[in-house]
């Protein structure tokens, strides 16, 4: 850990940067992809895949990049996957066939998640708990939230600009630049134990149904979205991926050194939080597919329009995790989580009556700013919860756990969501009437999250989340997690 004030919070920038870049990317060329349609020449058919292939290879290797990230060194870690990622943009960016764009997009999907797990248990070890982490998981949290909303903002803005491969190119002096300040900020911390040993305790099998398991379900339910959920090859995928998962628990239970213990999964604060995260990423996704779709085809904006119209939620979301992370300190952590989804759920209440002449500032604004602020309050409160009591060396894994629940999140709330709320007209009062179902059912789920979060988990958080008691989750005293920490 670095012992400059200035030099840590020069790290945190870098870190944050990155992580905000690869949540950017997974919704920013959602609106992109007609105009790549147009210039590719390609059908919808596959154009889907230029949305699910980041998002299933971002979503299945977060569990085996957390724990790479713990046993081969997070620094190293970070810096691959950041040029992994850096270079995949660049491949994008220069494009000229879908098949190219395809393939660029599940690298950089991969660079994603080795870059996001690493960064996040970087941050952890930068920062012990207490008030300091809670400021920084705070402007941690708060890029996640309103990452997803500036993708759509972004993405808007710079395909009016200069067309889709902007979206792509932007990557690529961010993403150097920060490799190279990576390099100098981010702090060494060498293994306490030899690279033999190391290697040996990468749980393989894990390692394999894991990534495969969620990468195959964050397929299956993108695929089922666009092709139908009876179809024979979302079918097999989704059957597939649950025999994997399966397989997975299995091969952890008789595992010595798993890739994720069992009771992180069962147990404590880690998965309360990671299902809160996975109910309000849902949301998230789910809201702004509806709200794009609204904006464009029934009020008639704009892809740069369209994202501003969106703007304010996510700078209101920004504002609340800095507003939470002050709160951290002295009010409970789950508090903050079940606070911040039933704000969430009042909101989707007020955004899902979208009348076709509706107004913006009666209409809509109201709706954006509550869902910026219970977003932001909600999000802070379960990082914080989600991170309290970690043993060193298993920073990474709660960083992939973490991680995978905000993907799988994204990837299964739109695509149950948008198929429960399709209709079939072309109407636009039906379809604005689609739209707005959509988006009432985000309510239930917000809700269904803070009742879990409510009533989840056996342990008691005390104001800045830390669990009363030790052994609970992924915490010092299970075992190998006591080990020295490993960068």
């Amino acid at each position: 850990m670095t012992g400059n004030a200035t030099r840590r919070r020069a790290a945190v920038a870098v870190l944050c940067v990155v992580q905000f870049m690869v949540v950017l990317d997974s919704t920013i060329t959602t609106v992109a992809v007609d105009a790549i349609r147009v210039d590719l020449a390609t059908d919808e058919r596959t154009l889907q895949y230029v949305l699910s292939l980041y998002a299933a290879a971002f979503g299945g290797l977060l569990l085996l990049a957390g724990r790479v990230a713990d046993l081969a060194g997070r620094r190293r870690v970070f810096v691959a996957g950041a040029v992994t990622f850096t270079a995949a943009s660049l491949l994008c960016a220069m494009a000229s066939t879908m098949p190219a764009l395809l393939a660029g997009r599940a690298v950089q999907g991969a660079g994603a998640a080795f870059v996001s797990a690493a960064a996040f248990a970087l941050l952890l070890d930068l920062y012990p708990e207490g008030p300091g982490r809670n400021r920084v998981l705070g402007i941690w949290a708060g890029l996640g939230a309103s990452g997803a909303a500036a993708g759509l903002i972004l993405g808007g803005v710079l395909t009016d600009l200069a067309g889709w491969h902007l979206v792509f190119a932007v990557n690529v002096p961010l993403g150097a630049a920060a490799v190279a300040l990576a390099v100098r900020l981010l702090p060494p911390a060498p293994s306490a134990r030899p690279a033999t040993a190391r290697a040996a305790q990468l749980d393989v099998p894990g390692a394999i149904t894991a990534t495969l398991g969620t990468a195959t379900l964050v397929f299956a339910v993108t695929r089922g979205q666009a092709e139908g959920w009876a179809e024979p090859g979302t079918v097999a995928l989704l059957a597939s991926a649950a025999m994997l998962l399966v397989a997975f628990g299995i091969v952890e239970a008789r595992s010595p050194d798993p890739l994720v213990p069992l009771p992180a999964l069962t147990r404590g604060p880690l998965p309360v939080a990671a299902v809160a995260i996975a109910c309000l990423m849902a949301v998230v996704g789910s809201q702004g597919f509806f709200l794009v779709l609204y904006l464009q085809r029934i009020v008639g904006l704009g892809p740069t329009a369209t994202g501003l119209a969106i703007a304010p939620s996510a700078l209101l979301a920004l504002v609340a995790t800095t507003a939470a992370a002050r709160l951290a300190g002295r009010v409970p952590a789950r508090a903050l989580v079940v606070a911040g989804l039933l704000l969430v759920a009042v909101a989707q209440l007020l955004l899902g009556y979208l009348p076709v002449d509706g107004s913006y500032l009666r209409d809509l604004l109201p709706g954006l700013l509550l869902f910026g602020l219970g977003l932001g309050t909600a999000f802070v409160g379960a990082t914080i919860a989600g991170t309290a009591g970690l043993a060193p060396a298993d920073k990474g894994r709660a960083s992939g756990i973490l991680n995978t629940a905000q993907q799988v999140g994204i990837a299964v709330g739109v695509a149950v969501l948008v198929s429960a709320a399709a209709v079939e007209s072309a109407r636009p009062e039906v379809l604005a009437s689609g739209y707005g179902t959509g988006l009432r059912l985000g309510a239930f789920v917000a809700v269904a999250g803070a009742v879990f979060a409510a009533a989840g988990g056996r342990t008691r958080f005390g104001s800045t989340g830390r669990p009363a008691r030790a052994g609970v989750g992924i915490v010092a005293g299970d075992g190998e997690s006591a080990v020295a920490d490993r960068q």
